[in-house]
C-alpha cells in the first residue's frame, strides 16, 4: 500500500456539495483529507494522479450471486460444482466486480458457506476483489424459489431457528424468500406467499436484534407486504408494487433493491435464454418500471443492484442499473449516483461507505467524464482505489481485459 496516494481533480463526495478543483489524500487505507486542491498536503513520497472527470465513492452492488457468472442457465451454474470450485468462481467474480470500479458487494444467496467465507477470509492472492457483504444461504419454504440457494424452512420456529445459523455462521444479514421468482420456473408462481408476516418476522427479529439488516426477496405483491410489515430492511426487486406497499415502505423506512437490469439483459438474449424463464421475464413488461416510478415519486431510498451472475448478466454491471434508472425512471444523474453509493451502503448497514469523507475507508473510483453530466461516465472507470490500494490504474495493462 502506498504510504499517500492524492487524486487531484473534480470530486463528488455524495454526502456534501462537488468540489470543482478539488484533492483527495488517501494515507494507510483511510482518506485523510478531501477538499480544495489548493489546501492539500502533499508528501514527497505520495502518487499524485490528475483525473480528466470525477472522483467519487467506489461503487456499491447490493444485490450479486457470486456462485454464478451469467450462464444462460442459472442452476446449471450452481449444482454439481465443489466447494472449491465455487469458491474460485466467486472470487473471480469479485475480481471483475472491482475492476469495473465495484470496491463492496453484498451477496444474497450462495450454498455451501462460499460467500461468507469470502467475506470473512477476504482475498488470499492478487489481484484481490470486491469487499464482499454476505447473507450466507437464503432461507426459502420448501420447494420454494432459489432451494439449492438456500435452506429450506417452515413455521416460525424453524425460520428462527434458520435465522440464528446463517448469523452465527459468520452471515452479515439474512435473506429471506418471501415469494416466488423468475428462476424457478417449476411448481412455484412468482406471486406465491409461502410465508405469513409471523413466519417473516420470526426470522427478522433475530437478525434485528443482532443489529443486522434483513433483505426480503419480494417480486408478488402479497409476500412483499407481508415482508415489510415483518420488518424487512431491504425489498429486493419489488416488480409489482403499489400504493399500499409503497406506503408500507415509507412508514418502516423500507429500502428499495432494484435489479432490472437482470430483466433486461435476459430480455436482450431472448433467443437463448430458456423458454421457462422467458416466459416469466416476458411477463414483468412495463410492470416494473411503473413500480420504480411509484417509489420514486413517493420518495423511497432506491439502492440500485446489478443481480449479477443471473442470465446474460455478468457481474460487474451495476453502473448499467443506474443507467436505467435515469433512462426509464426519471432519476437524475445525482440520485441515481446515490442509488449506488450512498443508499446501497444504508441497504448494507455500512455507514462508512459510499461517500468521501475524512476518516472513511479509501474506497474510490475516478472516470474520464463527469457523471453528474452523463450517468454512463461509471460504465468507464479509469482508476480504483481499494481500501487505500490503487487496484486499476490507466498505466496498468493489467486490466485490460476487464472492460471486454
Amino acid at each position: 500500500m502506498e504510504d499517500h496516494l492524492i487524486l487531484f481533480g473534480r470530486v463528488l463526495p455524495i454526502s456534501s456539495p462537488p468540489i470543482a478543483d478539488g484533492a483527495v489524500v488517501v494515507r494507510a487505507g483511510k482518506i485523510e483529507y478531501v477538499g480544495s486542491a489548493a489546501r492539500a498536503p502533499r508528501y514527497s513520497n505520495a502518487e499524485e494522479i490528475e483525473v480528466t472527470g470525477a472522483i467519487l465513492p467506489g461503487l456499491i452492488d447490493a444485490h450479486v450471486h457470486l456462485v454464478a457468472s451469467g450462464g444462460s442457465n442459472f442452476r446449471a451454474e450452481v449444482d454439481g460444482f465443489t466447494r472449491d470450485e465455487l469458491v474460485t468462481k466467486a472470487k473471480s467474480n469479485a475480481w471483475r466486480s472491482l475492476q469495473s470500479g465495484i470496491t463492496t458487494l453484498r451477496d444474497l444467496g450462495a450454498p455451501q458457506g462460499v460467500a461468507v467465507s469470502i467475506a470473512r477470509s477476504g482475498f488470499d492472492f492478487d489481484p484481490e476483489g470486491s469487499d464482499v457483504v454476505a447473507a450466507g444461504r437464503a432461507i426459502t419454504a420448501p420447494g420454494g424459489h432459489i432451494a439449492y440457494l438456500g435452506v429450506e424452512a417452515k413455521g416460525t420456529a424453524e425460520l428462527a431457528d434458520a435465522a440464528a445459523h446463517e448469523l452465527r455462521a459468520g452471515a452479515d444479514g439474512i435473506k429471506l424468500v418471501a415469494t416466488g421468482g423468475v428462476l424457478t420456473p417449476t411448481g412455484v408462481a412468482v406471486e406465491a406467499a409461502p410465508y405469513d408476516e409471523d413466519e417473516l418476522a420470526a426470522a427478522a427479529e433475530v437478525a434485528l436484534s443482532e443489529g443486522k439488516w434483513v433483505a426480503a426477496h419480494g417480486i408478488g405483491l402479497e409476500g412483499t407486504k407481508s415482508a415489510i410489515k415483518a420488518g424487512a430492511t431491504s425489498i429486493e426487486h419489488g416488480i409489482f408494487l403499489d400504493r399500499e406497499s409503497v406506503d408500507l415502505m415509507a412508514t418502516h423506512g423500507t429500502i428499495l433493491v432494484s435489479t432490472r437490469i437482470a430483466i433486461v439483459r435476459m430480455l436482450e438474449h431472448r433467443d437463448h435464454v430458456p423458454p421457462d424463464y422467458l416466459h416469466r421475464v416476458a411477463s414483468i413488461g412495463d410492470r416494473y418500471v411503473e413500480s420504480l416510478k411509484l417509489a420514486a415519486k413517493a420518495g423511497i431510498p432506491i439502492a440500485g443492484a446489478s443481480d449479477a451472475g443471473t442470465p446474460f448478466n455478468p457481474h460487474g454491471g451495476v453502473a448499467g442499473e443506474a443507467e436505467l434508472l435515469v433512462r426509464d425512471v426519471g432519476l437524475t444523474n445525482a440520485s441515481a449516483l446515490e442509488s449506488v453509493t450512498s443508499i446501497a451502503a444504508r441497504a448494507l448497514r455500512r455507514d462508512d461507505l459510499g461517500h468521501i469523507s475524512e476518516g472513511a475507508p479509501a474506497n474510490l473510483i475516478a472516470t474520464a467524464e463527469d457523471p453528474l453530466d452523463d450517468i454512463t461516465a461509471i460504465a468507464h472507470v479509469v482508476n480504483v482505489v481499494k481500501n487505500g490500494r490503487l487496484i486499476r490504474s490507466t498505466r496498468d495493462r493489467k486490466y485490460a481485459d476487464a472492460d471486454e
